[in-house]
């Protein structure tokens, strides 16, 4: 079996239903931008980097005897080294966490990007994404921003508006909002 024909992008019935076919395809287009630019594989060998290097500077600190609560000889087969990994663990986790969101971010852009030159123009990205932020009630908080797997849905449309501008795509008056509480099942 090959491994493209696993290869699923998933379309919800909200989604479906609260997006025109042009919202749709934009929104699949970024989706083929990830297949397309490699991203999940890039994800998983930063992944693997960061379990790696989180592994061999716990295995340096049991070596040297730098883990909390250790008390014996450095080696692998204390128990006394639970509570001291999982506190080195639970610390790298977190910037190793960091690192994989800010290359999240990094790849959505890629993506956004992708998805416009793929369908040739931005507006129906624009709209999407407004309408998912309603849908949602995404609030991107900006001092947390570094920890988002995604860029703010305000900065990905005005990078669309400024590549429809560059590209003398001309935005119509946009579709209207949708209103969460008029949508039926």
């Amino acid at each position: 079996m090959l491994l493209a024909s696993a290869r699923r992008i998933l379309l919800t019935d909200t989604l479906i239903s609260a997006l025109s076919e042009d919202e749709v395809d934009a929104i699949v287009a970024h989706e083929l931008g990830h297949c397309a630019l490699h991203h999940v594989r890039a994800r998983l060998l930063l992944q693997s980097l960061i379990f790696v290097g989180i592994f061999y500077a716990i295995g340096l600190a049991v070596y040297y005897r730098l883990v909390i609560f250790a008390d014996g000889n450095g080696s692998w087969n204390e128990l006394t080294l639970v509570p001291g990994f999982f506190i080195y663990w639970s610390c790298a986790y977190v910037y190793g966490n960091i690192l994989m969101a800010m290359l999240s971010r990094k790849q959505e852009r890629a993506a956004d990007l992708f998805s416009w030159t793929l369908i040739g123009r931005s507006g129906p990205f624009i709209t999407a994404m407004r309408k998912l932020t309603d849908l949602n009630l995404i609030v991107f908080d900006k001092k947390a921003e570094w920890r988002y797997m995604h860029p703010p849905t305000a900065d990905r449309i005005a990078a669309s508006e400024r590549f429809a501008k560059a590209h003398d795509e001309i935005i119509a008056a946009l579709e209207p909002r949708v209103e969460t509480g008029s949508m039926s099942n």
